[in-house]
């Protein structure tokens, strides 16, 4: 045998040594894969045999009609719902800045009047008068 001849003989017994235990190793996974499809379509067909009864029995018992007259009530409810979560989420976003600014107007409105807050006796927070209420004259 010459060098060619070899060279060919060790790469074919390379491959068939690395492809048969891969051949061998996907035997085994098909082989599981096929047994759990075969558990699962028996699952879905005994699924869909009760369905088919269930069905069968509200038909009978006329339930059906009512069960979807119920849900075409509720998806009309939802629907209304959302329409007014629109138009409450519209009015919110149009009324929330200016609630906002009152709010910060009425903060600090007493700020402005010199920085005292009337104290419980009408006086300011040292002792003075509040400056919102008119001064009394001393009378002689």
């Amino acid at each position: 045998m010459d060098s060619l001849q070899i060279a060919f003989l060790v790469l074919a017994a390379l491959l068939v040594g690395a492809f048969l235990p891969l051949l061998a190793q996907l035997y085994f996974v098909l082989n599981h894969l096929r047994r759990g499809l075969a558990e699962t379509v028996g699952d879905v067909q005994r699924v869909a045999e009760r369905i088919d009864r269930l069905t069968g029995e509200l038909e009978r018992d006329g339930k059906l009609d009512a069960m979807a007259s119920g849900i075409v009530a509720l998806s009309d409810t939802a629907i209304q719902l959302r329409e007014t979560l629109k138009i409450a989420s519209a009015l919110g976003g149009a009324l929330a800045p200016s609630v906002a600014a009152a709010v910060r107007a009425w903060r600090s409105e007493p700020e402005r009047g010199g920085g005292r807050t009337p104290g419980p006796d009408g006086r300011g927070g040292d002792g003075e008068e509040s400056s919102h209420e008119p001064k009394k004259e001393a009378s002689p």
